[in-house]
């Protein structure tokens, strides 16, 4: 894809080779789009075509979250405060402290092979 940018300059117009396209995924990347394609459709039937069927869909979740449903609450909570900071800790076999370095010892063979 190639744009065409103004030289300050020289008041030229310049023609630019890009890697992005407009949408965001790299030129010639086939797999960024693959991943999008579910989602592209059903934001099309949901906000597009009829903005009513997303509004029926959280009034029901919200009805959900009412009536007592965990699964619910949790998803309204999510969307509204955004997921809870998971604390993650990482350890040694055992629970024992992770190596934080290598250190390197040399020895004198000399020394043991005296006798």
């Amino acid at each position: 894809m190639s744009d065409t940018i103004q030289n300050d300059n020289t008041n030229k117009e310049l023609k630019v080779e890009t890697t992005i396209d407009k949408g965001g995924a790299p030129v010639g990347n086939d797999n960024a789009r693959k991943g999008r394609l579910f989602y592209d459709q059903l934001r099309k039937v949901l906000i597009q075509e009829d903005a009513l069927k997303l509004r029926n869909i959280a009034t029901k979740l919200v009805e959900a979250a009412e009536d007592g449903e965990a699964w619910a609450v949790r998803e309204v909570i999510d969307r509204i405060d955004g997921k809870a900071i998971q604390a993650t800790e990482i350890s040694g076999p055992d629970g024992a402290e992770i190596v934080k370095g290598i250190g390197i010892v040399f020895v004198d063979g000399h020394a043991n092979n005296e006798g």
